[in-house]
């Protein structure tokens, strides 16, 4: 029997448990004063800014702190050169350019490039750096700390001899784990208690700490101890360049306390390959196993102790597919197993594969909704017709049109799925059968639903209740002779992943929301660090370079390498949390963050629409610097535009290569016959800025002195449930007459009456008119759907009544 003690992390003394610990420090002799204590702890996202019918608390035994020890930056300064460092940061290099210099080089460059670049004769009459060979320069480049080393180990099977020798390329997951969970870039981004939180009387679900699991886990730990959940991610690539057909096996792995935004016989190789697997994420993972056991004290990004458990939540995979391997390989297949006697979780605590093998969103319903459902629909609507009507599709920002149609085209990335999915629905329209439509609408249905960011019991239901319209209606799959395989029409629904959708509702109530567990990540990763052939010592010295940048960075200005807790909105939000931090402590030093641009959030102050929930992307230099009523009448083309400017204003201009004009549509809130604010659906024809001569002393009203559209109208035709396979307004155009003409009835609103962009589709009918193109699409219609799939954001917004 083992018995386990605890040392106290602050004065390392002996006690038999973590319990004896926390008495110790809570004592009045504690080795902790209490004047170090942490004042201020991140509060759990799903608890900032509560409203009035929303209550929640976190878990009453987690998240304790045991003393103060060093963040991931604190432990670079216990690098062997940090005396020199305190004197010149960049040391062993002379100053902050020539650190730039030699990054670029390692970054950019091969070795021998590197040579060739320090023997130019430039240098000749002009300084060289203090590195003289590509040697001395990677020899420096080895000196700067890297905390999570990493290593290179040869595998080999017993009994079995392979054709190459097998390469495993790893590091300490543990090691990996301490150094995110450090991270200070993390402090507003991380969150260490499991909590509940009540909407009414609805339970929320948001990530994985809000999850019904991470507080059965927490119930199991000693008191006091912190969750760290494992997310694993991995899949398998070819490495594309000077290789010899090499295969790649990664694994991804974060942390779920982090905020959601790795030649054999033929017969035998599935079998060994998957026990290889195994073996490496065994060796790979032992230490954070050992930490799921018996926890392991950890520091957070505020430099505070944690008594850390790592259980296994989630794995995220494409595929999870004695050594007489001929008689192990019948055996197993007789039982439909994969042949891995071993597998990496079997001593995991609280690791069980009906759960973290959670199913996702890429795979699980994008890419099963394009391999079935699609192919239904070419069967049903054509292949012909269908290109025809995605062809016609009014382009929209932010969307890919496809210029040939969708049929042709074998292999497309996740995004274009999205997109065919996205107007799917209303496109299939007057061609397909209505209660063909209806499953087809209840599987889109299904797939937005899952998406959701936050979940409840009623948007669970929702879901759930929206996969059982499918089943109700599949029979006009099978009616329609949509569903084929390679001996023809298929008369049942065994696939996998369509019942794996099944298990999506028991998943959020036990893991929080699928999007913490997208695959769109791994799947990114394998193309920016898979594609190319590396070494441990380029990969360490790539881990070198980013941390050391950032750590100089804030050592050379003298700032704290502890990340304050913000509490408050920021002018910019990034996807990348290092600018953020820099961006806030030092705004001069933004540039020297390299990742994706940040948003800077204008609204802040400025315009803003009545209830400040509603932004807008707006061009920053208009295409006319200034126009008179008389050139907007004739270069836009707006009859009426007089008549409007009258009353109030906004809208959009037409384009060279659009002969009707090219104008998106958008939901505006004005004011009725009645007086009340209503919805309107219209097209914005012109964005515009009314102003006065510099010299004139008038003064504009207030309704004029803000940015305005000039707007045409559409009219609600049918609701929804007119149209119940499509669940989806129906508008026309809206059309006045007057002794001269009939033209569409046109207005003038503010630019913050706006509530949402908006997409219609037009109604088709059976066929598509082959006259018409996607440039004048919307100008030859007069019906159109409005598609409340255009975006998640659509999704729900559209589902309002408008009368």
């Amino acid at each position: 029997m083992h018995t386990f003690t605890r040392l106290c992390p602050n004065c390392s003394r002996e006690f038999p448990s973590i319990e004896v610990v926390i008495l110790h420090l809570n004592s009045q002799s504690t080795c902790w004063s209490h004047e170090a204590r942490p004042q201020q702890l991140p509060v759990p996202p799903g608890l900032r800014g509560l409203p009035s019918n929303t209550t929640g608390h976190c878990h009453p035994r987690s998240g304790y702190v045991f003393g103060i020890g060093k963040n991931l930056y604190d432990r670079l300064q216990d690098d062997q050169y940090n005396y020199w460092q305190e004197i010149n940061t960049y040391y062993p290099f002379h100053d902050e350019g020539e650190w730039e210099l030699a990054s670029f080089l390692i970054q950019n460059l091969n070795q021998t490039q590197i040579d060739k670049f320090l023997k130019l004769k430039w240098f000749s009459t002009r300084p060289k750096p203090s590195f003289t060979s590509k040697d001395q320069l990677l020899d420096w480049m080895d000196a700067l700390p890297c905390l999570a080393e990493w290593k290179v180990s040869k595998l080999e099977f017993t009994g079995y001899k392979t054709v190459h020798p097998i390469q495993l390329i790893w590091r300490d997951a543990l090691e990996v784990i301490k150094q995110l969970f450090s991270d200070p870039v993390f402090t507003n981004n991380i969150t260490f208690q499991p909590h509940v939180v009540h909407v009414g009387n609805q339970c929320e679900y948001g990530d994985y700490m809000s999850a019904d699991l991470a507080w059965k886990i927490q119930d199991c730990l000693p008191l006091g101890a912190t969750q760290v959940p494992i997310i694993l991610g991995s899949d398998k690539t070819p490495v594309t360049r000077t290789t010899g057909g090499l295969e790649m096996h990664p694994i991804f792995i974060t942390i779920g306390n982090l905020d959601s935004e790795f030649y054999v016989h033929p017969d035998y190789q599935t079998i060994l390959q998957a026990r290889l697997w195994h073996k490496c994420v065994d060796l790979v993972c032992a230490n954070l196993k050992q930490a799921a056991k018996t926890g392991c004290f950890m520091p957070d990004p505020s430099r505070f102790i944690c008594y850390v458990y790592t259980p296994l939540v989630a794995h995220i995979s494409q595929t999870i597919d004695v050594w007489d391997l001929n008689k192990f390989q019948k055996a197993a297949k007789a039982v439909h197993l994969s042949g891995v006697h071993m597998p990496y979780w079997r001593d995991w605590n609280y690791a069980c594969p009906s759960v973290f093998l959670t199913g996702e969103i890429l795979h699980t319903c994008i890419k099963f909704f394009a391999d079935h459902p699609l192919n239904w629909i070419k069967e049903v609507v054509g292949k012909s017709e269908l290109d025809a009507r995605y062809i016609n599709q009014h382009k929209r920002v932010g969307t890919c049109h496809f210029t040939k149609g969708i049929t042709h085209v074998n292999q497309m990335t996740g995004r274009e799925h999205r997109d065919i999915q996205r107007t799917i629905v209303a496109s299939i329209a007057g061609v397909a059968p209505p209660n063909f439509i209806r499953a087809i609408h209840a599987l889109v249905d299904f797939i937005y639903l899952a998406q959701n960011p936050i979940h409840s019991a009623e948007t669970l239901s929702s879901m759930m209740q929206s996969l059982s319209d499918f089943h109700t209606f599949k029979h006009a799959v099978i009616e329609a002779q949509a569903r084929r395989g390679k001996k023809g029409v298929k008369e049942d629904f065994f696939i996998p992943k369509l019942k794996l959708l099944q298990s999506f509702r028991g998943t959020v109530e036990r893991l929080g929301t699928l999007m913490q567990f997208s695959a769109d990540m791994t799947e990114r990763l394998l193309i920016t660090h898979c594609k190319d052939l590396f070494s441990v010592r380029i990969l360490n010295c790539q881990e070198s370079i980013e941390l050391f940048n950032l750590h100089s960075l804030f050592c050379s200005h003298h700032a704290s390498l502890v990340n304050v807790i913000c509490t408050e909105d920021e002018a910019v939000t990034t996807v990348n949390p290092a600018l953020s931090w820099v961006s806030r402590v030092l705004p001069d030093e933004s540039h020297s963050v390299h990742g994706p641009q940040p948003v800077h959030n204008h609204f802040l102050k400025g315009i803003l629409s009545g209830d400040a929930l509603t932004a807008f992307h707006l061009t920053s230099t208009p295409d006319f610097k200034s126009l008179s009523p008389t050139d907007i009448h004739t270069i836009y083309s707006l009859i009426d535009f007089d008549h409007a400017l009258s009353h109030m204003i906004q809208a959009y201009p037409p384009d060279s290569g659009f002969p009707l004009g090219n104008c998106d549509n958008v939901l505006v809130d004005v004011t009725g016959d009645d007086g009340q604010i209503i919805s309107r659906i219209t097209q914005v024809r012109l964005i515009f800025q009314p102003t006065l001569p510099r010299a004139s002393d008038l003064v504009l009203p207030s309704y004029l002195s803000h940015s305005l559209l000039y707007i045409q109208y559409y009219d609600f035709v049918a609701s929804p449930n007119d149209r119940p396979e499509l669940a989806m307004w129906t508008v026309e155009r809206s059309y006045v007459e007057d002794q001269h003409s009939k033209h569409r009835c046109g207005g003038v609103v503010p630019l913050t009456s706006v509530t949402h962009t908006v997409e219609l589709i037009p109604e088709y009918g059976q066929k598509v008119d082959e006259k018409i193109s996607s440039a004048i699409c919307l100008e030859s219609y007069d019906h159109f759907f409005l598609n409340n799939f255009a975006d998640k954001e659509s999704y729900h917004t559209l589902s309002m009544e408008f009368a």
